[in-house]
């Protein structure tokens, strides 16, 4: 396993630069990477950092019928520079519309949300993968850092990666008891990782797309849960967990918060 230290993300990164063509403009920049609202209305992503991985998952949730961006090409310089180029799906963050909302119309949007957690869950799986969706590698994107592994073929394996990062002087017995506590026989399903307001697009009350699926993949059936507990969002977005999912996972949310606690997170 190898971790990148980054910093903690941010809701709004949008600016203008002199260097991108006219009538082009980037929604988002950070970490050397960024998103660039072209002017034929299509979208791209590139950086050195960017995870072309997300293009496959893309790919597989249109499929399944999520709504998500259409990958329209990608491609992975010599230097190292990645970049996707993707449809542009008109509407809003959540994220600018959630603070002025009611509790309905809050409730109504995590009930949207829920079908499409639903149908990403109804997705059949491949054999023997957990990890990115183009089975290249396993991204856990945290606050600080971002632990980057090979894919792996069981929840057993999977389990022993997020040990892995456990801090060197972490006591035996503390080791011992994380491993006794992980389950091994957890559904496999496809997950987006990142179920926050900024990656949530709406119009007219009506969620358009779900964007950012860098960090998604094929993951135990908990790992959705927990990741959206660990993202940053509105105040108030965690308090309609038990809207959004159709199944929650107290006990998983708890081992994960504690393995942080001996982790870099």
């Amino acid at each position: 396993m190898r971790k990148a230290k980054g910093q903690a993300r941010s809701s709004d990164e949008s600016e203008s630069e002199d260097d991108i063509e006219p009538g082009s403009v980037v929604l988002h920049k950070m970490f050397n990477r960024k998103v660039i609202l072209q002017a034929d209305k299509t979208v791209v992503k590139s950086g050195k950092r960017i995870a072309l991985g997300e293009a496959e998952a893309l790919k597989v949730a249109a499929h399944a019928g999520i709504p998500a961006p259409c990958v329209h090409d990608v491609y992975r310089a010599t230097d190292g520079q990645g970049r996707i180029t993707m449809d542009y799906i008109e509407g809003q963050s959540l994220d600018k519309l959630w603070p002025a909302m009611s509790v309905q119309q809050k409730k109504d949007i995590a009930r949207q949300l829920r079908g499409l957690v639903e149908k990403m869950r109804s997705v059949t799986p491949p054999a023997n993968l957990i990890g990115a969706c183009d089975g290249e590698e396993i991204r856990d994107t945290r606050l600080y850092f971002t632990y980057h592994s090979p894919p792996c073929r069981d929840e057993e394996a999977f389990n022993e990666f997020l040990l892995s990062g456990l801090y060197e002087n972490t006591p035996p017995l503390v080791r011992a008891a994380f491993s006794r506590r992980l389950r091994t026989n957890h559904r496999v399903v496809l997950s987006h990782c990142d179920l926050t307001p900024r990656n949530i697009l709406v119009q007219d009350g009506q969620i358009q797309g779900l964007v950012d699926w860098e960090d998604s993949g094929w993951f135990p059936e908990y790992w959705e849960y927990v990741k959206f507990f660990q993202r940053t969002a509105e105040k108030d977005w965690k308090q309609y967990a038990e809207d959004i999912f159709p199944e929650l996972y107290h006990d998983e949310l708890v081992d994960f918060i504690a393995i942080c606690r001996w982790q870099n997170s």
